[in-house]
């Protein structure tokens, strides 16, 4: 049976050891990059000096998703930006 892999990578790409795993790939349905959005959280908790940048799965040698701290901080942005917008004219 074939592998998923994750990786978990610092601002500059490099690969931090003791983070990464691969598992069995039971081809499940699902939205990896919600997972890898999941699991940045809870490997960063509450630690904004933590190294951990981003969380990449992949099956054989394709991305299948990923999230980074730079994804998280546009969606923040997004959801200020959304949540101050004022209501369409009727």
């Amino acid at each position: 049976m074939a592998q998923l892999r994750m990786e978990v990578r610092d601002s500059a790409g490099t690969i931090l050891p003791g983070h990464g795993d691969a598992f069995f790939d039971l081809r499940l349905p699902g939205d990896h990059r919600r997972v890898a959005q999941t699991l940045l959280r809870i490997i960063r908790g509450d630690d904004f000096r933590s190294p951990v940048h981003s969380v990449h799965f992949f099956r054989g040698a394709s991305e299948i998703g990923c999230w980074s701290v730079d994804d998280e901080r546009a969606e923040m942005s997004f959801a200020d930006e959304f949540a101050h917008t004022p209501p369409a004219a009727a």
